[in-house]
């Protein structure tokens, strides 16, 4: 329960940066993970995203992939974002 809260807290804090962030931001982040879904969120390019469900839903726009996501509050998150 606790690794959930953990990823729904990185996942809706990163999300909220990438909506604002852009390109040049985006390679200040040391972490490689987090740089990529910046880059993916700020360019709206998947390519980023290297399979990461939540990342291909937000990108992308389509909840068809929320339903991989197999945490069920993730899941929930990832479909309140992405409409």
């Amino acid at each position: 329960m606790k690794k959930n809260l953990t990823c729904f807290l990185y996942w809706s804090l990163l999300c909220a940066s990438a909506v604002q962030a852009n390109d040049a931001s985006c390679y200040s982040i040391q972490s490689p993970d987090k740089k990529n879904v910046c880059l993916a969120m700020s360019k709206k390019q998947n390519s980023y995203c290297y399979s990461e469900n939540m990342c291909l839903a937000n990108v992308l726009g389509q909840q068809s992939y929320c339903y991989s996501i197999k945490a069920n509050d993730m899941k929930h998150q990832c479909l309140a974002q992405v409409k």
